[in-house]
């Protein structure tokens, strides 16, 4: 689909008067199983909702629209766009909440995301906010008080915290967001990112020879942190096609050998010098960081660094 197609849906939405706002929580452990209720605002409230939700969207037209894709690094002038049905827990909710027949919010557990609600029908738009200081209260120092007729006394029951911010609307079938990280994590939709990750993992080590490649597959499948890594690495290979073909067994054994101090494990497979991958936290990530050549010299110190976080690994070169 076009960037158009993303956009005109909201953009018609967007096009017509602001008309019934409905309000809701998601209370629980998370999104996944989460109770879905409705709360009522004073009218003055409402109004400042319905404007906020209203403004926060028109500035996504502002935008440039993608489709989203794990391997895309976005910057503040995009947007990106996932059909809903590929995010199955927000369209579950989403899917409520446009049926809007749901019990009256009394309390209770946790609020792990607020939503409101503006238009009718197809054209409906949905705010969600899945994070921040805020959502409701937890248990905090101090005690908040309030004040009736002079007098100030405990407020009983739970505070809810309203913030004029959205971390992905839904339109006509999209979702819309700012984050790659959102729907992989709140919105719990890894699915593209994991097989973005096993095609970049298996095309760039296609020449080099790993002893625990199954276990390194299962890591980068299992873990957030590597999948990114991987991510990255697809993003190296797209803007250099010859990058994947400069992995190789020989080079990077050469330069493990050359730079011990990066700590990277060798065996040996069938009397060949390979790459070892190990499980434990601490090394889990060695190996797909040396894919993404995950480091830097100094010119200035003549010192090493992984590049991620400039942490020092060696003293000056000689």
């Amino acid at each position: 689909m076009t960037a158009d197609s993303y956009r005109a849906p909201l953009a018609a939405a967007l096009g017509v008067p602001a008309a019934g706002l409905a309000n809701y929580v998601i209370r629980g452990a998370a999104l996944a199983g989460g109770t879905l209720t409705e709360f009522d605002l004073t009218a003055d409230l409402a109004g400042q909702v319905a404007f906020d939700l209203r403004h926060v969207a028109e500035g996504l037209l502002e935008k440039q629209f993608v489709a989203y894709d794990p391997s895309y690094q976005t910057n503040s002038s995009q947007v990106l766009v996932e059909d809903l049905h590929a995010i199955p827990e927000l369209a579950a909710i989403d899917a409520d909440v446009r049926v809007g027949d749901v019990s009256e919010d009394r309390g209770g557990a946790d609020v792990v995301a607020m939503v409101h609600a503006l238009g009718l029908g197809d054209g409906r738009i949905v705010g969600y906010r899945t994070g921040g200081a805020g959502i409701a209260t937890r248990r905090r120092q101090g005690v908040p008080l309030i004040a009736r007729e002079g007098v100030y006394g405990p407020v009983s029951g739970d505070i809810l915290f309203y913030e004029p911010r959205f971390d992905v609307f839904t339109c006509a079938g999209f979702a819309y967001f700012t984050s790659t990280s959102l729907i992989q994590t709140k919105l719990q939709a890894p699915d593209k990112a994991r097989a973005l990750a096993r095609e970049t993992l298996r095309r760039v080590t296609s020449t080099i020879l790993i002893d625990g490649f199954d276990e390194l597959e299962a890591a980068v499948m299992d873990d957030p942190t590597l999948r990114a890594k991987m991510a990255y690495v697809a993003r190296l290979v797209e803007r250099d096609p010859q990058y994947a073909s400069l992995l190789t067994t020989e080079r990077l054994v050469e330069f493990i050998e050359r730079n011990p101090q990066f700590n990277i494990p060798l065996s040996s497979v069938d009397g060949v010098t390979a790459l070892q991958f190990e499980t434990s936290p601490q090394h889990r990530h060695q190996i797909p960081r040396l894919l993404a050549d995950d480091y830097l010299f100094s010119q200035l110190t003549e010192r090493s660094y992984e590049a991620g976080s400039k942490q020092r690994v060696a003293g000056p070169q000689k």
